[in-house]
């Protein structure tokens, strides 16, 4: 289990609330010297404790859903077979951007282009678990968040998460609702799709070594690279491991809701903890997702009832909600936060096999 010093935990709040700044802003907002902030994120970096992905705008790929998967298979299958029959899955689905397993219960977020997609995905998952498989198939149910009717908090964001369990005499980190994504069609050049995925594939790459790969000048990959940022198209985000930092749960709540109660009224009153502390949320207006990764199991049970309150006054839900957890120390990361493959998906060339 790690253990920061305070210095340290300063920086890595700045960072998960806003990967871009530099190390000389960071030193500004909490009183520490330029080269005591570079060493730290260095440290951070290279230990592990951290890392910077770039996260896509899906809706502005030509994506038109983000997709939740939940399931439980039976139990009789080893857990290490259900594992690596799940790793294995992955490797053939590049839909699936996050994705864990823990026991018997799996979950994935994916990026679809489209419900024909989606539909194959599904059959895919079918298709995979029959014969020899079969024992470690999930029973997985799919819910479909289509940006056209959705809003969320698509960028992952775990300030929140990391500021509570520092409990540093800092400002607090700005909250993030969801929010609304329209959707594009991307009119991209070749090259800067190739630019893209490289970009995405290799979060810390710089122009130059990503003009090495994509064959460009590296004013060119500078130019696109600013038009990408500019236009929202990536945006870097931070990302602590949480997982090695001694957290010990991983929730995925999944609620389907009452819809006399508006879902304008539900998102601006419900509890703020539902939104702050939860690194991904989905929403729509008879259904949402939210993401929590906790310290302590001890602690869980008297926050869910504290925010469940609300919710059962507000007589919000339809159904009784459905809450996975995983017990951090037994789960297996089967993707975190990587965008690559879906990014490959959604940017096909003409062969139809994802070779860009």
């Amino acid at each position: 289990m790690w253990k920061f010093l305070e210095s340290e935990m300063k920086v890595i709040v700045g960072l998960t609330e806003d990967a871009n700044r530099t190390d000389s802003e960071l030193a500004d907002i909490y009183g520490l010297r330029n080269g005591t902030v570079a060493s730290i994120r260095r440290r951070l970096v290279d230990s592990g404790a951290v890392f910077y992905v770039n996260v896509p705008a899906f809706s502005k790929l030509g994506c038109e859903m983000i997709g939740f998967h939940t399931g439980t298979a039976e139990p009789s299958e080893r857990a290490d077979v259900r594992t690596n029959d799940y790793l294995e899955f992955c490797n053939m689905c590049p839909q699936i951007f996050e994705g864990m397993i823990g026991g018997s219960s799996v979950v994935f977020f994916t990026a679809f282009k489209n419900v024909t997609e989606y539909e194959l995905f599904m059959q895919t998952h079918s298709r995979f678990f029959t014969g020899s498989r079969r024992a470690s198939k999930a029973r997985l149910h799919g819910t479909q968040f289509p940006f056209a009717l959705s809003r969320g908090t698509y960028v992952p964001n775990f300030a929140s998460i990391v500021y509570d369990f520092f409990k540093l005499d800092v400002p607090a980190p700005k909250a993030r609702i969801p929010i609304p994504a329209e959707i594009v069609t991307p009119d991209f050049s070749m090259t800067e799709k190739t630019a893209l995925v490289a970009m995405v594939e290799n979060p810390l790459a710089s122009d130059r070594e990503v003009a090495s790969v994509v064959k460009l000048s590296r004013q060119a990959v500078t130019r696109i690279r600013n038009k990408f940022v500019e236009e929202a198209i990536i945006t870097k985000v931070c990302i602590p491991r949480l997982y090695k930092w001694g957290f010990e749960i991983c929730a995925f709540a999944h609620a389907q809701f009452n819809m006399e109660l508006p879902w304008e009224k539900r998102l601006k009153t419900q509890p703020r903890a539902v939104v702050n502390q939860s690194f991904f949320s989905l929403s729509k207006p008879d259904e949402a997702v939210a993401s929590y990764l906790i310290s302590k199991f001890s602690g869980y049970s008297e926050a869910l009832d504290n925010i469940m309150a609300w919710y059962h006054k507000a007589n919000a839900f339809d159904e009784k909600p459905v809450i996975t957890l995983f017990p951090l120390e037994r789960a297996v990361e089967l993707r975190n936060f990587d965008y690559g493959p879906a990014v490959r998906n959604l940017l096909l060339s003409a062969d139809g096999r994802g070779n860009l």
